[in-house]
């Protein structure tokens, strides 16, 4: 039993991520799904996604509609949304 969830945890991760309009979609494919590694963060995500550093701090990013840190280690099946600031006027 053992064997067959250290096999499992080296499976990839399929993540779905809802991203602004700024990203680059390189690595989300036509169903808006990501391929990840096990262990990879939601810094991953907005690494591969492009967003320059200086964005990634005021982003709303949340990971199953909750508001999470960079930091969060991701799980199969995981929804990631990513929204920017908003202007108004």
């Amino acid at each position: 039993m053992l064997e067959m969830n250290s096999r499992k945890e080296t499976l990839p991760l399929k993540i779905r991520v809802y991203a602004p309009g700024f990203c680059d979609y390189t690595f989300i494919d036509d169903d808006g799904y990501m391929t990840l590694a096990v262990g990879d963060t939601l810094n991953d995500v907005l690494k591969k996604l492009k967003v320059p550093l200086v964005y990634r701090r005021v982003l709303f990013t949340a990971v199953n509609y909750q508001r999470e840190g960079l930091s969060y280690r991701l799980k199969d099946g995981d929804t990631i949304s990513i929204l920017g600031p908003l202007g108004g006027g």
